[in-house]
């Protein structure tokens, strides 16, 4: 069992994480100061520079936070059982939902896109999420529901590629995501899903992101 002084002690480095995400997503990382940090948590000087060095290395504990909440759930959805590429539909579906309700997610997604800003960038988070869906569109290639001329790991670059654009229309649209992200599926899926089984995938993808719940089955 932890200690008092250490339960509080993490206490505070959550509420700093949660008040600089809440400000990173408002704002950004450069309109944002220590100072607006400290308000908005109502703690003190000595309590941030306790647990992190200054501004970026807090930054980068946000994009660690926001990165283990959906590897938790992207790792749930990789050890499933069943199809390939329903799973990584449903893994789309997941991180939007996330980016809609969770702030920390939000701001750390939006703190990966402003990475020039810091000295150290965070390329790693990329890197988890397209070896998590190369890793689903395996499987979707050994159950046959790929195109043979396909590779996995270009595939999984491409879709990481297009839903980080997807994220970033939606942005500067102020519009809903899961449409967005509809529209992306409809266009990526031809080129990647085996034909006899594109209309089972197309309508399965507008289930998840468009509410459309007829789905067919595939041959």
């Amino acid at each position: 069992m932890a200690k008092p002084k250490q339960f509080r002690s993490e206490q505070t480095r959550q509420a700093l994480i949660l008040a600089a995400a809440e400000l990173f997503d408002r704002y950004g990382y450069g309109a944002t100061s220590v100072s607006d940090i400290l308000e908005y948590a109502a703690s003190s000087k000595g309590a941030m520079y306790f647990h992190f060095a200054g501004k970026e290395e807090l930054a980068h504990a946000v994009v660690e936070e926001q990165h283990r909440i959906w590897t938790a759930e992207a790792e749930v959805l990789a050890s499933a059982q069943g199809s390939g590429l329903e799973l990584m539909l449903q893994l789309s579906r997941t991180l939007a939902g996330l980016l809609c309700t969770n702030v920390v997610v939000r701001a750390g997604i939006r703190l990966t896109f402003e990475n020039a800003t810091y000295r150290d960038p965070v390329p790693g988070v990329y890197r988890d999420w397209v070896g998590i869906l190369t890793g689903l569109l395996e499987r979707a290639r050994d159950q046959r529901e790929l195109r043979a001329d396909v590779h996995p790991d270009f595939l999984a670059r491409v879709f990481v590629s297009s839903y980080t654009g997807a994220q970033v229309m939606t942005q500067a649209l102020g519009a809903e995501l899961g449409p967005q992200l509809g529209e992306m599926w409809e266009a990526l899926l031809p080129g990647a899903v085996h034909p006899r089984k594109l209309a089972h995938f197309r309508a399965y993808a507008r289930a998840l992101h468009c509410g459309d719940v007829v789905v067919t089955r595939p041959l």
